[in-house]
């Protein structure tokens, strides 16, 4: 089944604005010294990611799962508003935003923008943009697929980063945890 243009187009969006976070991260980090302690979610996101889109693509050609144009363009709106959330979770973050666990010695524990609701903003946004990814592609399997590997590895990051943070942030985090949704506002 083709895919519209405005599922491309959003689609394209969605991966230029991974490319300019991956970007945007190597530069600002370039000199900052901090502690890894990803544990491997780097590449597992990357790996599933990939895996992914390549599934949607094979599901989308196959037919499988097929909805129909409205459904499809419902997915591009997700997906430019999951690209919205999680830029602004990024631009929130500024030079603290990392694509692997790290805490810098000076970091503090953001609380404003979407932050001031979500522990994992940037997360939501992803969430948002990979539900849709696979409805622009046409498949509701494809979102499914999308949805379980996003519970999965992203539900195992966010335990690694809420380690490293009460940790580093002992008395701070557990409160902050306390007035915060992990990803969707007073939902979870």
């Amino acid at each position: 089944m083709e895919i519209s243009s405005f599922a491309e187009v959003s689609f394209y969006l969605w991966l230029l604005s991974e490319i300019a976070i991956l970007i945007k991260t190597k530069v600002q980090r370039k000199n900052v010294a901090s502690e890894n302690k990803d544990k491997g979610s780097f590449w597992a996101i990357t790996i599933g990611i990939c895996t992914c889109i390549l599934v949607n693509q094979i599901c989308n050609s196959m037919k499988i799962g097929y909805v129909n144009s409205t459904i499809s363009d419902l997915g591009s709106i997700l997906i430019i508003v999951g690209v919205v959330i999680r830029l602004w979770a990024v631009v929130t973050l500024g030079r603290h935003f990392s694509l692997v666990v790290s805490v810098e010695s000076e970091q503090k524990i953001i609380q404003s923008g979407p932050y001031r609701a979500v522990r994992h903003p940037s997360y939501t946004g992803e969430l948002l943009a990979f539900i849709g990814i696979g409805l622009a592609f046409n498949t509701w399997v494809g979102s499914v697929i999308m949805l379980v590997f996003f519970i999965v590895v992203f539900g195992y990051r966010m335990r690694i980063e809420e380690k490293a943070l009460k940790t580093s942030f002992p008395e701070e985090y557990p409160r902050y945890i306390q007035k915060t949704s992990k990803l969707i506002p007073f939902v979870w």
